[in-house]
């Protein structure tokens, strides 16, 4: 028998026939005896178990409810006998209008008032059927089998399709089902009789009370059953229909939210809310009003479950949706909650959002010996740096001081980190940068980074070892009284350098503490017992304090501040100076030792160095005072190398710095350029290493002033800035290779040969911690600033310049690898692209990095030197390079496409436009040009 045949003379009318039937049960009437002579035409008949007419009266639309109900149950089981169970596409229009129609009579004219109004606007179906007054056993149990037929019909899958699209009734009818208020038993009858319950008036016993409360237990069940297995989304926008409905009743609103919070409890809750409030698609332009108030809704428990409970399901999905890859702008929903949960409750935010986040990090004694893995640290860092280092949003953003108990421990991880390629580098220094930007606690934080102080608030410092895939992981408490104050400062520096504000706070930092270290160390009792070690690590603390404070001095940031307000560095210098010579007065020596007046000479000369470097007019008047001091301190008992310097400032202040920009001079009329030549000379000779690097401070300016003492020495010079190259501080390093820049243009063939092969073995001394790496990032601005002096002349030393940059393309630091990428390209434009063949071997660098690199930094800086090469190159891009430029095209276009970082993935859309518009320009420009050659 064709049960589908069967549906369909079920759910359509023969107008044609019956036009003159205008009665609704008499057209039912008749289309269930039609439907029952096919039937016996196909050798069948129809066995439905219909109502005994003995206990009810005839009701033909129930009849017809349950025919169909029968006719689909057919169906169910002949499909899941037969393994193709496919159907056709009016078969489906016959499914869905047969579950519309028996939504439109078996359930909606039997829901209470209040209880899903407007169903029938969902079901187009109902609107053309006409009423009939039913009694309440009538609705209850015509409901009662409409709902358990339809949930056990929706365990095939063949009907969810069209029991979806009437899942709104359905959830009505469950909850009158399962919640609506029944009438108390009657005291005074004990039973009724069969036939009362269709009189007008209704009486409750207790037979017929308890089974009502068995049937509500029985479609709890059956409601649960069928929330599970619905989509998330499709139940929780019908739920939010149903209480949204104004006449709703109380009963119907108390347990309509209760689901509701129950289903945003679920895994994925939170995002089946956004879906259904923003329509599948999260438009951060359009919707994020509504995302703001979603997040207000979720972060308030509403009183109906276990508030603990709730708030632990809530913020274990905002946790896996911070880290999540799978669900568009998870990042920025997730920090949307956590605010929204932060503002309403910041107790229950930390304890389940923040202390979850940070409880790697969070090392106790008691658990020394569990080691964190690698991808426990990972997932830490990644849900702090996408949690506190908002970019899409920043007023969704926690504020950082609930990250200031773990400040120490994410300063640890990067300090073991820092030259290592571990792919965590940059965003633990995102994340010490956002604590140092708190300007409360940022002079704490500053001395518990460089063990100047012990604070517990800011965490315990870490020991830490890479994994076998090279991440970190955790070993316990770093519990050595050995603090490494110089690389505590070279990390500090690391992180500070490249801002202007934190810089210049450090440099003001340091300033106050080596005064008022000086301070303590004279009022200290001599009573008191101090074994060498404890010498030892004062002197070391001191030295790293001085080295940190002589690199923040080259940056033009901390120049321009400390010349705007000069007061801290004047007050520094004076209370030096102050102590030296009371401290020379006690001991009545003729020279104090060296340690004692070295960081005076370090102030001294910073000083000098601002106010000889300046690049803005400065106010001297300031200085007056200041001048006045110097004069007054100029004893004869000090040291005469000290003297000196002081001479030169207070000569500095007083001709408000002109006597440093004479650029020609006569020898034979004026000997004092001459005398400053020798002076420069004899300062190289000094023990004191800044002493000796201010000599060759001072030949460089010579040289670059075209001094004719300096210029007809210069194979000297030349001698002394390569004898200095090797040296182990960085100040004299950097001071000899900025000299040999100088006499590029004089010495071009050895300078340029000199310094790319140390530019190529600086990696070697890297490794032995003999200078850092930032030092090789400036030896490479310096070569391209080389390469721009020489101007005309630099295309001749095209290759020896290509080839060291192309060496440290791979080196295993990405600083290194970005820096020399950025080398390359401002090379080319320097060369004027003028690189001949020599290019591909360019191009096949970047391709690589591109495809390959890890760190965004360096994928930038290839991405930056593309499209110098495309802009420069123009249309001899295709001729030159061809095919070559495949691969970088597949690079750039994946970049485009799949990068997480949102600035590449724009940078490299801008390298893909330079290169469309060089293929546009090849391809039109001749075939679009027409000319026809005339001879006369």
């Amino acid at each position: 028998m064709d049960y589908y045949e069967i549906l369909l003379h079920l759910t359509t009318i023969d107008k044609t026939k019956d036009g003159l039937i205008n009665d609704f049960n008499e057209r039912l009437q008749q289309i269930l005896q039609k439907v029952q002579t096919i039937s016996m035409e196909n050798n069948g008949k129809l066995e439905i178990d219909t109502v005994d007419s003995k206990k009810e009266p005839n009701d033909v639309r129930y009849q017809y409810i349950r025919t169909i109900v029968h006719v689909l149950q057919n169906i169910k089981i002949n499909n899941s006998a037969n393994d193709e169970s496919l159907y056709s596409v009016q078969q489906f229009r016959t499914l869905k209008g047969s579950v519309e129609l028996i939504t439109a009579i078996g359930i909606i004219p039997c829901l209470l008032p209040g209880v899903g109004v407007d169903m029938a606007k969902i079901c187009p179906k109902a609107l053309s059927i006409c009423k009939e007054e039913l009694t309440d056993l009538q609705k209850y149990k015509r409901l009662k089998f409409t709902a358990n037929s339809l949930i056990q019909l929706y365990d095939e899958i063949m009907f969810r399709p069209a029991i979806l699209g009437q899942i709104g009734p359905l959830l009505a009818a469950l909850l009158q089902l399962c919640h609506a208020p029944l009438m108390k038993p009657s005291k005074e009858a004990t039973s009724i009789r069969e036939g009362n319950a269709y009189k007008d008036k209704f009486i409750m016993t207790v037979d017929l009370y308890d089974e009502l409360k068995k049937d509500q237990e029985h479609f709890a069940c059956l409601f649960h059953e069928l929330l599970s297995k619905c989509p998330s989304s499709t139940c929780i926008k019908e739920l939010m229909v149903i209480l949204g409905i104004t006449e709703a009743p109380k009963w119907l609103r108390r347990e309509t939210r209760k689901y509701l919070t129950e289903q945003l409890m679920q895994p994925n809750g939170i995002v089946s809310v956004i879906a259904v409030v923003c329509e599948d698609v999260l438009d951060l332009g359009e919707h994020w009003d509504k995302l703001d108030i979603i997040s207000r809704l979720i972060v308030t428990s509403h009183g109906t479950v276990n508030a603990d409970q709730y708030y632990k399901s809530i913020c274990l999905q905002l946790l896996s949706l911070l880290t999540s890859t799978k669900i568009k702008h998870s990042t920025t929903i997730a920090n949307c909650c956590i605010t929204a949960l932060y503002e309403y409750n910041s107790n229950v935010c930390y304890k389940n959002i923040v202390a979850v986040m940070c409880d790697p990090l969070l090392v106790n004694s008691e658990d020394e010996q569990k080691v964190k893995g690698e991808e426990e640290v990972e997932r830490c860092i990644e849900k702090l740096t996408r949690c506190f280092v908002v970019t899409e949003a920043l007023f969704k953003r926690l504020p950082c001081q609930l990250l200031m108990n773990v400040a120490v421990p994410l300063f640890s991880l990067y300090n073991d980190a820092r030259q290592s390629a571990c792919a965590l580098k940059s965003k633990l220094k995102q994340l010490v940068l956002l604590l140092l930007y708190e300007e409360s606690t940022r002079n704490d934080l500053f001395g518990v980074l460089l063990g100047h102080n012990s604070i517990n608030n800011f965490g315990n410092r870490l020991v830490t070892k890479f994994g076998p895939t090279g991440g970190i992981e955790i070993v316990g408490i770093d519990k050595t009284t050995c603090v490494k104050y110089e690389e505590f400062a070279d990390t500090l520096f690391d992180i500070v350098f490249t801002t202007e504000v934190l810089s210049t706070e450090l440099f003001s930092y340091l300033l106050k503490y080596l005064s008022n270290s000086m301070k303590l160390d004279q009022k200290e009792v001599q009573s008191v017992l101090e074994t060498e070690n404890d010498a030892m690590e004062k002197i070391e603390e001191k030295l790293a304090a001085v080295k940190l404070l002589s690199n923040l001095s080259n940056i033009s940031a901390v120049q321009e501040a400390q010349i705007e307000d000069p007061k801290s560095l004047m007050y520094f210098i004076k209370s030096l100076l102050n102590q030296y010579i009371e401290r020379r007065l006690q001991i009545r020596q003729n020279s104090p030792e060296e340690d004692d007046c070295e960081i005076l000479y370090v102030g001294l000369m910073l000083m000098k160095m601002i106010l000889s470097e300046r690049k803005k007019p400065l106010d001297w008047t300031v200085f007056s005072d200041f001048v006045k001091f110097l004069k007054e301190r100029c004893v004869s008992n000090i040291s005469s190398q000290l003297l000196l310097l002081i001479r030169e400032l207070i000569e500095l202040i007083e001709t408000q710095g002109k006597s440093e920009r004479k650029q020609y001079q006569d020898l034979s009329v004026n000997r004092k350029a001459s005398n400053k030549f020798e002076e420069a000379l004899g300062d190289l000779a000094d023990p004191l290493l800044p002493v000796r690097a201010h000599g060759l401070v001072v030949l460089t300016k010579l040289i670059e002033n075209m001094d004719p003492c300096a210029i007809a020495r210069k194979m000297v010079l030349l001698r002394l800035f390569n004898e200095n190259l090797k040296h182990e501080d960085s100040f004299i390093y950097l001071a000899a290779i900025n000299g040999l820049c100088a006499l590029a243009t004089s010495y071009p063939q050895v300078v340029v040969e000199t310094l790319v092969k140390e530019y190529i073995d600086m990696p070697q001394r890297v490794s032995t911690e003999e200078i850092t790496t930032e030092t090789r990032v400036k030896l490479g601005e310096v070569l391209v600033k080389m390469t721009r002096n020489l101007g005309e002349m630099a295309p001749a030393y095209k290759n020896i310049l290509i080839n060291g940059f192309l060496c440290a393309a791979r080196d295993t630091d990405s600083l290194v690898r970005a820096s020399s990428l950025s080398c390359l390209g401002e090379l080319c434009k320097v060369l004027g692209f003028r690189l001949g063949d020599i290019v591909i071997e360019i191009i096949y660098c970047i391709s690589c990095i591109v495809k390959t690199d890890k760190a965004p930094e360096c994928r930038r800086a290839a991405v930056m030197v593309s499209t110098l090469l495309f802009r420069g190159l123009g249309k001899s891009t295709l001729t030159s390079m061809g095919r070559n430029l495949v691969d970088l095209y597949r690079g750039l276009k994946y970049l485009r496409d799949n990068d997480e970082d949102l600035v590449l993935r724009l940078h490299a859309q801008l390298a893909l436009e330079e290169l469309d518009s060089i293929v546009q320009d090849f391809l039109l420009s001749s075939s679009s040009k027409l000319e026809k050659s005339i001879i006369l």
